[in-house]
């Protein structure tokens, strides 16, 4: 006793003398290590050269030869723990006999039963009529007898297994319930295998299977995985019978024989890989013969990303990519609307890109070449222009940040563009084929400081043109040398202040942006890879407002703007931005894409902006455009989501259009998307999970959710697009109903109606709207969503 105090009078001593700043672990002081005891995956060697413990009331013991424990007795060594009325331990061969209320509890594995024989290191042996549950599946159940081959495998004969956790009462039976005449597991492969099988649901049974195999955590296993099915208004019954093939632990595939009740037979493959240096998947649906088009259909999608490398030093490693869409048809995007299964379905465009391309990169320097073409899906009622093939590009760039205070990057592309518009139905424009090359160069000088910054930069901008056929002007050949001057700079204030008792931090930034480009006469140039970009609270602030190389405004433009923005004080999370920005010309603008209205000298439209995120329950952004001359507002932006918990969500975003020049609405939307419990749709007795702050795995059993989104058009009188479903949650299992129906074009639209059953920790059964609900819903949380392995010391004894 007195030396457990002396030690701990000098730990003490020795604390007090610790040098300020000092960090645990580092210097001479001491010096922590990780310990191996409460580890999740014991080694060989703790498993079984360990030693064993043991009590109970009384023990009779010969030493080395044998061990009787009567009365609470126990045998307990790392990773297992056996507990009976009487033990019998015979050490020479290090077999355990347990009689009277047996329990193991092996690894966070539990088995009770009368009677148990047991190897104690090789974990052989049996159990008479054991109740088990598995840590790893969450489930349990019953059996005659279970044979334990060795530590992670076993064989389970009469078996009847659930999830559903067990009611008081004994009338209670499980809402659903697998029954196997043997039933086999293997946790070091995750797998488990069941023969004579069959499942009760809700009173009806399934038919006798011979055999069925199934995974039992969220690991990779070659199999047949649950059907899916599905009522469509372009197919009709839809019925999907996936089988995944676990090629490797980085490589599989997954073959889908897929029969639609208006259409025929068809087969869906996806094959996925990912190596050291490269990785991707191809997808390719065949259908042998559509009936509603006469005709065979087939789509194609494949990506890959990766690098090779060359062995030399001064090479080094060259990237590669290779993006493939193709379809079969211009119909094919009305007709299947999505592709694929599961988490891999995605919607089927009209604009179709196949891209190769090889990077380059060293230091500062890199370079980049690709050939692209487009597939355009026409429609004779909405014809769409396809963009240019690129055929090929070239691309090399330079860059250098902050030698001697500049910063400067030099990049030069050349391109061949090349397009078809005899495909485009009532289409007499003729495509602008050619060649551009374009330099471009610029420095700045960024001086920044605590209170602000200021930026000057100059641009060097040259590009030429060489056509297949003469320009508006009759020639084939043109050249443009372009100088851009900008000047950005701003300031920081701060100030302390406080909101409804809440200590912030208030900024006041002013900015002013300038930029010069003078006039060279453009409208001869084709358009190739230009656009317009969003005039928003960030584009105000940039030289050109068009992406891509046709078109450099002629400028002369000073942009003026302010922003301030309130900070928690205690950890420095935004709370609202407030910001307002106008460009003033002082010329009119003269460069234009064809069919766009100039901007005249003075002043442009004023941009209101705000944001406010005051607490992690509400997030609302908006952006006003407000015509000054006319006093109008020409386009509004609004958008607010309320998150006060898991799985209570309320998204909604209006946005509007004006024409101001006619005074027309060109659109008006109102898209809302939610996630709600129904609470007072509870059945039985249960308690307000409404408290519950931990998503992943729902809000207590017996209760049902609503799920949706809607996409109105407030111009057209109309919605858009729907999803709209409900989601009831078992406990044990889980259902799924969702509508969906989706605007292919003007006057035409597809529905389907989804329906899923999942039985948690066993199986998927039905046509699975997760991923629509995930695409469609910003935040949407599933109901069963905790990826984390189980934990072994959840159920330590």
């Amino acid at each position: 006793m007195r030396t457990t105090a002396a030690w701990a009078v000098a730990l003490v001593v020795g604390l007090a003398a610790w040098p300020a700043g000092s960090a645990w672990g580092q210097g001479t002081g001491v010096k922590l290590r990780t310990s191996p005891k409460l580890e999740e995956n014991l080694s060989p060697k703790e498993s079984t050269q360990s030693t064993v413990y043991s009590t109970a009331d009384s023990m009779v013991t010969r030493p080395d030869m044998d061990l009787v424990l009567q009365g609470k007795a126990e045998i307990r060594k790392p990773g297992m723990n056996i507990k009976a009325d009487r033990i019998d331990y015979d050490q020479t061969q290090d077999i355990v006999n347990a009689t009277g209320q047996v329990r193991i509890n092996r690894i966070g594995n539990i088995f009770e039963g009368p009677r148990l024989t047991l190897q104690v290191d090789s974990f052989t042996g049996a159990m008479d009529k054991p109740r088990f549950e598995l840590i790893q599946s969450q489930g349990y159940g019953t059996a005659e007898r279970i044979d334990f081959l060795d530590s992670n495998r076993m064989v389970a004969h009469q078996t009847r297994y659930t999830t559903c956790r067990r009611q008081p009462g004994p009338d209670w039976l499980p809402e659903w319930l697998l029954k196997a005449t043997s039933l086999s597991t293997d946790n070091e492969e995750s797998t488990g295998r069941a023969e004579g099988v069959q499942l009760e649901f809700m009173g009806m049974s399934t038919p006798t299977l011979p055999a069925a195999s199934f995974a039992l955590t969220d690991e990779r296993k070659s199999g047949f995985l649950a059907p899916l099915y599905g009522i469509d208004t372009l197919n009709g019954i839809d019925v999907m019978q996936p089988y995944y093939w676990n090629i490797a632990p980085n490589r599989d595939a997954t073959f889908t024989p897929r029969v639609m009740t208006k259409r025929g037979a068809a087969l869906e493959t996806d094959f996925r890989y990912l190596e050291n240096n490269y990785n991707g998947q191809a997808r390719f649906n065949y259908m042998p013969s559509d009936s509603l088009r006469q005709q065979s259909r087939w789509g194609l999608s494949t990506l890959h990303n990766g690098s090779y490398d060359t062995g030399l030093d001064s090479v080094g490693r060259i990237g590669l990519g290779l993006t493939l869409n193709r379809v079969s048809d211009d119909n094919y995007w009305r007709d299947f609307p999505r592709t694929g299964t599961g988490a891999t379905m995605a919607l089927t465009q009209r604009l179709l890109p196949s891209t190769g391309s090889v990077s380059w990169g060293r230091g500062n320097f890199s370079m980049t070449a690709q050939v692209q073409r487009w597939q355009a899906l026409q429609d004779v009622s909405s014809p769409i222009t396809p963009p240019y093939d690129r055929a090929p590009q070239l691309t090399l760039r330079y860059n250098e940040w902050n030698p001697s205070g500049l910063d400067w990057s030099i990049t030069g592309d050349t391109t061949r563009f090349e397009a078809d518009y005899s495909r485009i139905p009532n289409s007499s424009a003729l495509p602008m084929n050619g060649e551009r090359s374009y330099v471009l160069g610029q420095v700045s000088h960024p001086w920044v400081r605590p209170w602000g910054f200021f930026t000057p930069k100059m641009q060097l901008h040259g590009t030429r043109y060489q056509m297949d056929r003469p320009l508006s002007d009759g020639t084939a050949v043109a050249n443009r040398v372009l100088p851009t001057f900008s000047l950005d700079s701003g300031l920081t204030f701060e100030r302390e202040t406080a909101w409804f008792g809440r200590s912030l931090v208030q900024t006041l930034e002013p900015r002013a942006f300038y930029a010069r480009t003078p006039y060279r006469k453009q409208d001869m140039l084709p358009v190739y890879d230009t656009g317009i970009t969003d005039f928003n609270l960030s584009t105000i602030y940039s030289e050109n407002p068009y992406v891509g190389q046709d078109r450099l405004v002629d400028n002369n433009a000073l942009t003026l703007g302010v922003n301030s923005r309130f900070f928690d004080a205690g950890n420095g999370a935004e709370l609202l931005r407030l910001g307002v920005a106008q460009r003033i010309r002082f010329a009119d603008q003269q460069v234009t894409l064809p069919g766009q209205t100039a901007d005249k000298s003075g002043f442009s439209d004023l941009l209101l902006g705000a944001g406010m995120r005051w607490d992690d329950r509400w997030s609302v952004d908006s952006l006003v455009q407000l015509n000054p001359q006319t006093s109008t507002v020409s386009r509004t932006t609004l958008q607010t989501r309320y998150n006060p918990g898991p799985y209570r969500l309320l998204n909604l975003a209006y946005r509007v259009n004006r024409n101001v020049s006619t005074g027309t609405t060109a659109s008006e939307m109102v898209d809302v998307g939610w996630q709600w419990p129904l609470s007072s749709f509870t059945w039985g007795d249960k308690p307000d999970d409404s408290g519950v702050v931990k998503g992943g795995q729902g809000l207590g059993a017996d209760r049902w959710y609503t799920v949706g989104r809607m996409n109105f058009s407030v111009t057209d009188h109309k919605l858009v697009d729907t999803l709209i479903g409900f989601e009831y949650d078992a406990g044990c299992w889980l259902g799924r109903v969702v509508l969906e129906r989706l605007q292919s074009t003007v006057t035409t639209s597809s529905a389907r109606l989804l329906f899923q059953l999942e039985f948690v920790g066993l199986a998927r059964v039905g046509s699975s709207p997760l991923q629509s609900l995930k695409n469609n819903i910003q935040r949407y949380q599933y109901l069963r969503d905790d990826k984390a392995t189980t934990s072994r010391f959840l159920q330590y004894e």
